[in-house]
């Protein structure tokens, strides 16, 4: 999860970044096949750029047995899903290839480093994350083989302008961004390479000047010749001043253009564009795909009328054109992952079963009764789990239910139990799981919130939300209590945070003294993030093994663990609210708890309060007299010694930005002495060493 102390891109004193010069690439060195331009648009001819991708992959691995593309994942949601949906593509096309989980942009960095020594590696897959490091930088300062291209697909903006430059001939972004279809809009993207070239129009034309003043006196003849010059130099300054005013601007529109941080198209979705290219249409991939943009929903990356835009243009349109859906994307056997210390030739995929290895992930297989599961596209509750909860539980731990009934208020538990009463729902029905409740009432329960809903406060179009449902069919039957029949998109995206989220007991901070040591009794930081790396690891696989819903034991425990994290943030949210322990700024909310549950370690599980806490206090709240702001969430990591921040942004009509990353560069730019780790993937989390954390917050609150 985090790494040590001791790793300089993670825990910064000072010192400026070392800027490599480039070094020029042999011709020779450039795989043919592959793509010359450096950015290349998804959203032209329904992601065909990324068919030239695959294309690039495929002929890569001609002429070789070894694994020959490596997938670097990002080990959150949307890497699970878009990895899901590369490897069957791969597989289907008899590319070999290997999958390593990273969860931080040094991670990104120690892995270019192995590839001096792993020739035979020859195509670097990002997914959904790299877009924020020098790439080109890092694997020239790695020595990587002049051969080895990295390819991004990376939902998080904005994208680092170097990596769009074309000089970075070894990197190509693949760009699925409907925000940037009108150049004119704020925050546009500026050009990569037009300002280096107007710096040296601007030297030239300083140069022009100096000449000309020498050469009015010099080269001219009387005062006609003299007037001449004189105007000549004029003309020249005033270019060269537009020049310099158009530099200013360009300034400007970069520094707009780093301003503000959202999310883009989900890397599962703009993959899925390029599977429905390459083979007949799956409805295991459709879903991976909903489930990751549902899933930035849910976190307060995507707001409801871009998420609706999303799922109806990308995702239903297609379903409803494609009359020859296949039912399973037919995945290979096992994905093979590469772990330190192991030979990565080990992790590649064989035809040969006897060659897997232990270390890959055994994914379950298909059956002609898993073939029968069917997706249907409709307006769901969002009432988080409630078909594998209780309806009571479920409403009392989602955000929206919880702030618009106060239900943290005597009287909002009063006005839920006279809403049950109203509806002719009773509390044997609301209290017992949904696979026990009267058949009657589970028919009708849409309904019954419709109609009864509006007296209590709560809104039609805030209590559905419309979603891809799967259909387990006989998948069911194996835990029948917990109602597997079926699952929403945003309920599995639910059980892959709380997957993905899931922190070792043993690195809790109420154990402290359990943990690693050195010599001398202090704290073992290097073994620490190990073990937090290698757990964070086995979490990306077991959020694998359970996307596709084929497994009944993987569903079991993800929903578990959902539900554990579910009842935390509203236990910690309630406290918050009960002990006034939200504070104001000028530009956001923020909260600080110095003890928190041990799940609160983990950024994803953090961010799940914020979002929760912003939709409770304020979105959803009836009659909110608090004007919507950011917040953020501050917890103390007594493992790491450090705290943890994360910001989230209300989505404000169809405009999620979020600015928390530019207040963070901003204290980093300050004081180059803080101890901190910023190579998060998401650019609204920080994390800060306890013993600096008062210098960091007094510079950000002065510059808030």
């Amino acid at each position: 999860l985090l790494a040590p102390r001791s790793r300089p891109l993670l825990w910064g004193r000072g010192g400026k970044r070392v800027q490599g010069r480039r070094a020029d690439l042999p011709e020779e060195g450039i795989q043919s096949g592959l793509p010359r331009m450096v950015v290349r648009n998804v959203r032209e001819d329904e992601g065909r750029a990324l068919l030239e991708m695959l294309d690039a992959l495929r002929l890569g691995s001609m002429g070789s047995n070894a694994i020959t593309v490596r997938i670097l994942a990002a080990n959150d949601h949307d890497g699970v899903c878009s990895t899901q949906i590369l490897v069957s593509v791969l597989h289907k096309k008899g590319v070999k290839y290997t999958v390593v989980p990273v969860s931080g942009n040094t991670e990104i960095i120690e892995q270019l480093q192995q590839l001096e020594e792993e020739t035979e590696v020859r195509s670097v897959v990002l997914l959904n994350c790299g877009a924020s490091l020098d790439l080109q930088q890092q694997m020239e300062e790695s020595a990587a083989p002049a051969n080895v291209k990295c390819y991004v697909i990376d939902a998080h903006r904005p994208f680092l302008l170097a990596n769009m430059s074309k000089r970075s001939d070894r990197v190509v972004v693949y760009d699925d961004d409907p925000r940037l279809e009108d150049p004119t809009a704020p925050g546009a993207r500026p050009p990569a390479d037009d300002e280096d070239e107007d710096e040296a129009l601007s030297d030239d034309d300083g140069a022009g000047a100096e000449d000309g003043e020498a050469h009015v006196w010099e080269g001219e003849a009387g005062a006609a010749g003299a007037a001449a010059a004189v105007d000549r130099i004029a003309r020249k300054r005033h270019r060269q001043e537009d020049r310099i005013e158009k530099q200013k601007r360009k300034r400007q529109r970069i520094n707009d253009y780093y301003l503000s941080s959202y999310c883009a198209m989900p890397a599962a979705v703009s993959l899925f564009k390029m599977a429905r290219q390459a083979a007949p249409a799956s409805q295991d991939l459709l879903w991976a795909a909903a489930v990751s943009l549902v899933g930035y929903h849910e976190l307060g990356h995507i707001g409801k009328l871009e998420y609706d835009r999303l799922a109806w243009e990308e995702l239903k349109e297609p379903l409803d054109r494609t009359d020859d859906f296949t039912l399973s994307s037919a995945p290979p056997s096992s994905v093979p992952s590469t772990d330190p210390g192991t030979d990565p030739s080990q992790g590649m995929a064989s035809d040969d079963e006897s060659t897997i290895p232990t270390a890959r992930r055994r994914l379950p297989r298909s059956s002609a009764a898993l073939g029968k599961q069917k997706l249907k596209f409709e307006a769901e509750f969002r009432l988080m789990l409630y078909k594998h909860w209780t309806l009571e539980e479920s409403m009392l731990h989602s955000s929206y239910f919880y702030g618009a009934l106060e239900l943290h208020r005597d009287k909002g538990i009063r006005s839920l139990k006279n809403f049950f009463a109203t509806a002719g729902i009773s509390p044997s029905a609301y209290k017992q799981l949904y696979s026990g409740m009267p058949m009657p009432i589970r028919k009708t329960i849409q309904k019954k919130f419709s109609e009864h809903g509006k007296a209590y406060g709560l809104s039609k179009e805030k209590m559905f939300l419309q979603q891809f449902v799967r259909d387990l069919g006989p998948l069911g039957d194996a835990k029948q209590a917990l109602w597997l029949q079926e699952i929403s998109s945003s309920d599995a995206a639910h059980i892959l945070f709380g997957v993905l989220g899931t922190v070792p007991a043993s690195l809790s901070g109420t154990r402290v003294d359990l943990l690693p040591q050195v010599e001398g009794g202090r704290r073992d930081t290097a073994a620490i993030s190990e073990i937090e790396r290698e757990a964070m690891k086995e979490n990306f696989w077991r959020a694998f093994d359970t996307i596709l819903c084929k497994d009944p034991a993987a569903l079991e425990t993800g929903i578990k663990e959902a539900v554990e994290v579910a009842k935390a943030v509203q236990s910690l949210g309630r406290f918050i609210k009960d002990t006034k322990a939200m504070n104001k700024s000028s530009r956001f909310f923020w909260c600080k708890v110095e003890q928190p549950p041990h799940m609160f370690r983990h950024h994803l599980s953090l961010r799940r309060l914020a979002v929760w806490l912003l939709h409770v206090l304020f979105i959803d709240r009836p009659k909110s007299e608090e004007k919507e702001r950011p917040m953020m969430v501050i917890v103390r990591d007594a493992v790491r010694e450090t705290y943890l921040c994360v910001g989230a942004t209300p989505n404000k009509m169809s405009d999620d930005r979020d600015e928390f990353g530019h207040l963070f560069r901003s204290v980093l730019r300050a004081d180059r002495t803080l101890k901190y780790r910023y190579d998060f993937f998401d650019k609204s989390c920080i994390e800060i060493a306890c013993d600096d954390f008062d210098r960091f917050w007094e510079i950000l609150t002065d510059t808030a």
